[in-house]
């Protein structure tokens, strides 16, 4: 064999080859399933099993494998508009986490099973925070899960698409421009009287000690004689600084008795 016939030969070997690992492909699929998933496989779309974890070969054609995450995942359902009972308009987001329990149920009940869960949430806030009035929205804004989580459960939805739904809680609650200003109003207003009401305490416990010192200083007129030295000594400790006072009379005749005194030992 010369080397054109070799080279001819092997030219035609990787051709076959070649042929051969591509009709091979087609014949034969490959899978890999991971733990956290669930893989349903159909022929000719007819359900055969469900795959477990783990890397499978499908020979033949008519193989189709939809695959399912089982981990939790979260659906948000944004700007909600929604009117109270006593016709207040509010805005407000939600957020639900579920997970995918029955996967061929789930596959085969509902063409859009997240958007169908999307539908059963913004229902249920309808439902539950429709027929309460604004103040008793804002006051359990974040007390609504439970409520919630009963109201879409009790519609059976969740259930019948083969979803575990484990928590609904609100994300957000916006007021229209014309409610914040209410508000803040209305706000504004409860500080300034609290603020009012501390300084009236703050004056009457002042009024008192004013009043105990004063029935302190009536029952004991000395204190009051001691309280007046102090305060020359305060006033006079600065320097280059000249008073100039009236001595009470009590003060004064004590000093004339005092003088009246030395002049006579004298």
């Amino acid at each position: 064999m010369n080397t054109i016939q070799l080279l001819l030969f092997v030219v035609v070997a990787l051709v076959l080859w070649g042929a051969a690992h591509a009709a091979l492909r087609h014949w034969c699929q490959s899978h890999t399933i991971w733990d956290y998933q669930t893989a349903l496989h159909y022929k000719n779309g007819q359900f055969v099993q469900t795959l477990t974890p783990g890397r499978h070969r499908l020979w033949g054609r008519g193989h189709t494998v939809v695959v399912y995450e089982n981990r939790v995942m979260e659906l948000v359902v944004q700007s909600q508009e929604l009117i109270t009972s006593d016709s207040a308009t509010i805005k407000l987001s939600a957020v639900a986490h579920y997970r995918i329990g029955d996967a061929r149920r789930f596959h085969e009940t509902v063409a859009d099973g997240h958007q169908a869960l999307y539908t059963q949430v913004q229902l249920a806030l309808r439902e539950v925070l429709g027929s309460l009035d604004l103040d008793a929205v804002l006051a359990e804004k974040g007390g609504f899960s439970k409520p919630l989580l009963e109201a879409i459960c009790k519609s059976g939805v969740p259930e019948a698409m083969g979803i575990e739904l484990q928590r609904v809680v609100l994300r957000d609650l916006m007021l229209s421009g014309e409610l914040k200003a209410a508000f803040a109003s209305v706000l504004g207003a409860r500080k300034e009287a609290q603020a009012k009401q501390e300084r009236a305490r703050g004056d009457a416990a002042a009024l008192r000690t004013m009043a105990n010192a004063a029935r302190v200083l009536e029952n004991n007129p000395e204190l009051l004689r001691l309280r007046y030295l102090d305060t020359l000594k305060e006033l006079g400790a600065g320097y280059g600084s000249s008073l100039f006072i009236g001595l009470p009379d009590d003060l004064a005749k004590a000093a004339l008795v005092d003088s009246g005194k030395r002049q006579g030992s004298v």
